[in-house]
């Protein structure tokens, strides 16, 4: 038995870096966490790293206080009552808008160019909040604008959406849309072709329609469901702004919207889900 394991009547180790046990322990925490069903005492083991006996100390103790519970059928462990209260704990106390700005001001310094993030409004794509890059311009992008929904910022905010649910918003918006906007495309088949690349890139690309001389690259912000909360966007001058799908700004953009979407919930591998567009303020 481990002589800093919990419970078993000993002092835990410890020095000014913290208490080691904790750390140990809360490994069996994140499996349960990183795992999409109930595991058992050997796929633990295996998971942390831990010999099946040391496991059972920790997890004999973390099902003492409700952090893990075992399941009848086969003595499967999962994550217990204790451990839900203290996410839904978390969730409730989440400023999601606190981490997005947090996640602009990054993207921000990186990309030294203007960032943008919007939301669903009750009229479509709406500017929130910006943060002005380092790069002078006369560009005035105002917080309140409402966005086409034919835009990089539209496509990314309704990426999340099943085909069937905005088949129609889509046929409307292109049917309104005019000739000579770099957005009509020949069919609503295209359009979903590109919500299709949004979703398998992480990045929709602008087309300067909105802010003529600029553009810029957005992606999705989601939430602990998976679905689309808010669209980060960095964009700047057409003649000087790399918009590539792997360029040096994609590859910062993707990680701050990553980022705001960790600290709000999002786990990584979660499917996007598709319902109605909100954000938690």
């Amino acid at each position: 038995t481990p002589t800093d394991a919990p419970g078993n009547g000993t002092t835990e180790s410890s020095d000014r870096n913290g208490i080691k046990s904790i750390e140990v322990g809360y490994a069996l925490l994140h499996a349960l966490q990183e795992s999409t069903r109930p595991m058992t005492l050997t796929a633990l083991s295996k998971a942390t790293g831990m010999t099946p006996s040391k496991c059972h100390v920790y997890l004999t103790s973390f099902i003492k206080v409700g952090l893990i519970m075992q399941k009848e059928a086969g003595g499967l462990y999962d994550l217990g009552p204790s451990a839900l209260r203290l996410g839904l704990a978390a969730l409730v106390r989440v400023d999601a808008l606190e981490h997005a700005r947090a996640a602009m001001q990054l993207l921000r310094d990186e990309s030294e160019e203007t960032v943008v993030l919007s939301i669903w409004g009750n009229r479509g794509p709406t500017i929130l909040h910006k943060e002005d890059g380092a790069h002078w311009s006369p560009l005035s992008v105002r917080v309140g604008t409402v966005l086409p929904v034919l835009s990089a910022t539209g496509l990314t905010l309704l990426s999340g959406h099943p085909r069937a649910a905005i088949d129609e918003l889509l046929r409307r918006e292109l049917a309104a849309t005019p000739d000579e906007n770099p957005w009509k495309v020949a069919s609503v088949d295209a359009l979903h072709a590109e919500l299709e690349k949004v979703r398998a890139l992480g990045i929709a690309q602008g087309r300067g329609s909105n802010f003529p001389g600029y553009t810029g690259i957005c992606s999705p912000i989601l939430d602990h469901e998976g679905g689309v909360c808010a669209a980060l966007m960095v964009m700047g001058e057409t003649k000087h702004f790399a918009r590539s799908f792997d360029g040096p700004i994609a590859v910062a953009l993707r990680r701050a919207a990553a980022f705001a979407s960790e600290r709000i919930g999002w786990r990584p591998g979660t499917k996007w889900t598709g319902r109605e567009p909100f954000f938690i303020l």
